[in-house]
């Protein structure tokens, strides 16, 4: 005669799959908006004019009465004008658009392509007069867990010249959130590093064990995301041959930003898991961007999300499983 199983343990396992069922939702699915119209722009962190460093003079020479100028400055030799080699003009006050180049009077922004490790990697140079026009916008203008939007839909209200996807704060529950001058959620994440990008354009790395959420944006925080890791800090390798992001395969398809001083960067995407392109691991988009000249640099939500868009047009192959699509995100990082 065949035992029968307790009823307790019929019942067990049935909360237990409902359970399991509904943790995978509420990750994967369930939409929870946490504060709609998030779309504002702190634009008070600007506000503050910032006074130039003074030239230094040369040291004052005690008047003995040989010097001819009693105020105490040694009075320069006059001298030949030196030939000045023009700096190029990054910017331009009227719009100048090709299919991989843009600039006007506040952005520069150029497209380059790169295939290494059999992998086509699409790289923006990406200049900027103010860290100002370098925005986030979350999808819908609403921020929360799991609300979704392609890309090429978010960029139009935003005027968004070029676009990549941002750090995927909406699949999950910790991570500071800070975007635009304004913050949303206060909430850390121990397995992820914190990037912060300060009103002067540099970079601020940190994690939720050192600083608060209220801390960092006590500090000038303008935007302020959690994923990494952080891949280059002082010109130096934050990651190995062997880092790798929770749950990703050695080689993915990426999405990177990288600084080569404030307000000069270069914003990397990789292509991945398809025949054409085996994708990156975080040392080789390290090494990249550090041969590019960035010394400091951070790792984004990559896989089927790493999209770049460039004046509407997806630059290129998104993909999670394959085949190409355009895969929708809880965020994107942008310039206009």
């Amino acid at each position: 005669m065949k035992k029968q199983r307790p009823i307790w343990a019929i019942v067990f396992g049935l909360l237990l799959t409902a359970y399991t069922a509904y943790v995978m939702l509420d990750v994967f699915v369930i939409k929870r908006p946490m504060q709609e119209n998030a779309g504002g722009i702190n634009l008070a962190l600007f506000a503050t004019t910032v006074t130039p460093t003074p030239t230094k003079k040369p040291s004052p020479t005690p008047d003995n009465g040989s010097n001819p100028n009693p105020g105490g400055e040694v009075a320069p030799e006059p001298t030949e004008t030196p030939e000045v080699t023009p700096t190029p003009s990054w910017f331009s006050d009227e719009e100048i658009a090709t299919d991989t180049t843009y600039k006007n009077d506040h952005l520069y922004i150029e497209l380059k392509e790169y295939r290494e490790h059999s992998t086509d990697i699409h790289v923006a140079e990406i200049r900027l007069t103010s860290a100002q026009y370098l925005l986030t916008a979350f999808a819908k203008d609403t921020y929360g867990r799991n609300i979704l939007d392609k890309p090429t839909r978010i960029m139009p209200s935003k005027n968004a010249i070029f676009a990549v996807n941002g750090d995927n704060y909406g699949a999950r529950e910790g991570g500071y959130v800070i975007r635009n001058g304004f913050l949303y959620r206060t909430t850390g994440n121990a397995r992820m590093d914190v990037m912060a990008i300060m009103p002067d354009g540099d970079f601020y790395f940190t994690h939720s064990k050192y600083i608060t959420a209220q801390e960092l944006l006590d500090m000038g925080a303008w935007q302020a995301f959690t994923f990494g890791p952080v891949l280059l800090d002082g010109g130096e390798f934050m990651v190995n041959p062997k880092s790798e992001v929770d749950l990703c395969y050695a080689t993915n398809p990426r999405t990177a930003i990288g600084m080569v001083e404030p307000l000069h960067y270069f914003v990397l995407v990789a292509d991945g898991r398809t025949e054409k392109s085996h994708g990156l691991s975080l040392y080789q988009v390290a090494d990249l961007l550090k041969r590019l000249g960035c010394v400091k640099a951070y790792n984004l939500d990559g896989g089927g999300s790493s999209t770049m868009v460039f004046r509407g047009k997806v630059i290129n192959f998104p993909t999670g499983d394959g085949t190409y699509y355009e895969r929708e995100v809880s965020d994107i990082v942008y310039v206009r």
